[in-house]
């Protein structure tokens, strides 16, 4: 049965079926003056999309190790994560929600016309002319369509988004949850979220008391893309390479952007579960696994 609730913006929020090649996609672009509907919106589909995959957007990184990074330890590789997250303040944050057989939630117009939708949050934390970040990182952004000085000033407070991620509906707080979270080479996605849920607290200085509250925040339902597609034959390389061989197509934005990467990760994800190798996901190993951080 189809469920919707009324949206100040002329439109129902339906979680009936539509799939995404049947419909059009939009990012909902998140600004600190709309992020109070923008929760609440997610607030009411939660409970019909469970899957959420996340990205995140931050300004290169800018502490390096000596060594290799395919020589470091599992120890020498998080305290580099939680060295970079630490120095560094994060500038978007992508959500797509998603139920178990791969529909977004989709807004339906006075028109009857149906747009399927993503959200992109843009964070007012990260100053250009004061914090450290990488140039090529930068520039990189910006050629993607990252505008920073908006987001300084029409930005979201990383604290405020916390506060909301907190009564979502998304998060476990140790608790048994359905919700799946999704990422790929999700180590800085989840480092940075658990940065802003912890109220800007340092990192655990360990990977084990990191991953602990991984799990604690998240549920153990987390799945890493980067981490399955290892075990599945031709599968290696990038999001946009793992996305070309499963054959998904990017549906709206572009690379770079949180929002169009949190919809191409689900996508990819989906298609590894239903499609490439069914039965990964329900492995206990590949469970809660983080890429780069998979312990012994």
């Amino acid at each position: 049965m189809a469920v919707a609730v009324v949206n100040n913006n002329d439109m129902l929020i339906s979680s009936s079926a539509f799939s995404t090649s049947a419909s059009r996609v939009e990012v909902r672009s998140v600004w600190a003056h709309n992020l109070d509907e923008e929760f609440a919106l997610i607030r009411s589909v939660v409970p019909f999309h469970p899957f959420v995959a996340l990205d995140t957007e931050y300004p290169g990184v800018v502490v390096a190790s000596k060594n290799p990074y395919c020589t470091l330890t599992l120890s020498q590789r998080y305290e580099l994560i939680r060295a970079n997250v630490e120095a560094l303040r994060i500038v978007q944050a992508g959500l797509t929600l998603s139920d178990a057989a791969g529909n977004l939630p989709c807004a339906i117009y006075s028109d009857g016309t149906c747009v399927r939708y993503v959200w992109e949050f843009n964070f007012r934390d990260f100053d250009i002319s004061r914090d450290r970040y990488a140039p090529s990182s930068v520039e990189l952004l910006k050629a993607n369509g990252i505008d920073f000085q908006k987001n300084q000033v029409w930005g979201i407070d990383s604290c405020r988004f916390a506060q909301h991620l907190a009564t979502s509906g998304l998060l476990s707080f140790g608790h048994f949850s359905s919700v799946s979270w999704v990422t790929f080479q999700g180590a800085y996605d989840f480092a940075f979220l658990v940065k802003m849920l912890t109220c800007d607290c340092k990192l655990p200085k360990t990977v084990h008391e990191f991953l602990h509250l991984v799990h604690f925040f998240f549920g153990k339902r987390v799945f890493d893309v980067k981490h399955l597609s290892k075990h599945c034959p031709g599968l290696y390389g990038g999001l946009e390479r793992v996305a070309s061989t499963v054959r998904v197509e990017r549906a709206v934005g572009s690379r770079h952007q949180s929002g169009s990467d949190s919809l191409l990760t689900w996508q990819v994800f989906y298609q590894i579960a239903s499609r490439v190798n069914p039965q990964l996901i329900h492995r206990p190993e590949h469970m809660g696994a983080v890429f780069d951080l998979q312990l012994p």
